[in-house]
């Protein structure tokens, strides 16, 4: 197999802003975010992003794992994967107080031109349902999962997967996701269940018609008897 996973480094934010660029161009929520603003603000915004999540690995269980092509015939290989995995933490209560005034700070200033209520309602019911499912000291969340378009069905969202998973089923835990159109029957086949979703009315933001995004848990060992990689 050519590929290999490796931790990110700081290094690598702009690698992995490209990959995720590329897995969520045509998103059926995320694609309606920023219709008028220029590429060049989008590319800053995001390689910032994950700059600034790599930079944290560790701190609030945040573990990025990037997956490498070893035969791109690139110097140091070509990432063209990766997963941001959380993992089970206790936070300090001033390290809570940060982590909620970093993270609203990015939400409420979106680059201008964006669809801004839009953006607000995702990201409302996005951490309302995180709220209500995930427990931060017990729970693992895989957050985002993405997989350069040139690159699927190689097998690398099921190996992506199962990192995580494997450290699941071994501390005896659950594991959350909010999964896309596209995602969800991968998702699925590893043993997620739906317990919750996102509606949202797009014809309130621009868009068309209602869109759902489901919110998914996963008890420890389920979907074990997996067949061949997808993904």
């Amino acid at each position: 197999m050519p590929f290999a996973l490796h931790p990110a480094t700081i290094d690598d934010a702009p690698s992995i802003a490209a990959i995720f660029q590329a897995a969520f161009a045509n998103d059926h929520i995320m694609s309606h975010f920023y219709p008028n603003v220029p590429a060049s603000i989008l590319w800053e915004k995001d390689v910032k992003f994950y700059h600034d999540l790599i930079a944290q690995d560790g701190i609030y269980g945040e573990r990025i794992i990037k997956a490498v092509d070893e035969e791109s015939g690139d110097t140091g290989s070509k990432a063209v994967a990766f997963a941001a995995w959380q993992y089970p933490h206790t936070l300090t209560e001033e390290q809570k107080r940060a982590k909620e005034a970093k993270s609203g700070s990015n939400r409420d200033k979106p680059p201008e031109d964006s669809n801004k209520p839009l953006i607000k309602e995702f990201f409302a019911q996005l951490l309302a349902g995180r709220k209500r499912w995930i427990v931060p000291e017990e729970t693992f969340f895989l957050h985002i999962l993405a997989v350069h378009p040139t690159y699927h069905r190689r097998g690398l969202g099921t190996t992506l997967i199962r990192t995580g998973l494997e450290a699941a089923d071994k501390a005896g835990a659950q594991t959350y996701i909010e999964a896309s159109p596209a995602g969800l029957p991968l998702y699925l086949r590893h043993g997620w269940e739906q317990v919750d979703e996102m509606v949202i009315d797009m014809g309130a933001y621009g868009g068309q018609g209602i869109e759902h995004q489901p919110f998914l848990m996963r008890k420890p060992g389920a979907g074990s008897k997996l067949g061949g990689a997808e993904g």
